[in-house]
């Protein structure tokens, strides 16, 4: 890992793929985070709000977070593994969402489970239009639980303002 900030990006260039870039600290998930979601994202669906319903209905006895609010979790994990390893925008770049290649949910994050996210490095290459695109493999892992929460792979791109 880098030691000096790396607001330019290019130093993405010649980093070996397979770079273990760190771990985020630990996240509870509480029923609130979950409400919260639900209201912004106009699902309401007892399986995530209604801690009652489920205890009688579900299967896993609780309430469960929303898969895209654990996919939205990324980003605040990112911040913490990005900067940690010397990545981060700068005075004169910024970086972007780009999207993923790959997404999967094996296993759901009841509600009150703690959560955290390992971020691999898989690549980078000069976009024909500007910038640095790079690849990153992430893990979410729930403390506790041998199957994760989610496994992706997450596409940045860092540009020159």
């Amino acid at each position: 890992m880098p030691d000096a900030a790396m607001n330019d990006f290019t130093s993405l260039l010649s980093m070996p793929a397979g770079t273990d870039l760190g771990s985020s600290d630990w996240y509870r998930v509480t029923q609130e985070d979950i409400n919260t979601f639900a209201t912004l994202t106009k699902d309401e669906d007892p399986y995530h709000i209604d801690p009652e319903w489920a205890k009688e209905n579900s299967p896993l006895g609780t309430t469960i977070s929303f898969g895209f609010l654990t996919l939205s979790m990324l980003t605040y994990f990112s911040y913490q593994v990005f900067g940690r390893a010397g990545i981060a925008a700068g005075e004169d770049t910024q970086m972007f969402n780009l999207g993923f290649n790959r997404i999967r949910l094996p296993e759901p994050v009841p509600a009150g489970a703690e959560i955290r996210g390992n971020f691999t490095f898989a690549a980078a290459r000069v976009r024909d239009n500007g910038g640095v695109e790079f690849t990153t493999d992430i893990v979410i892992e729930i403390k506790g639980k041998e199957r994760p929460a989610l496994v992706a792979q997450w596409l940045g791109v860092a540009v020159k303002k």
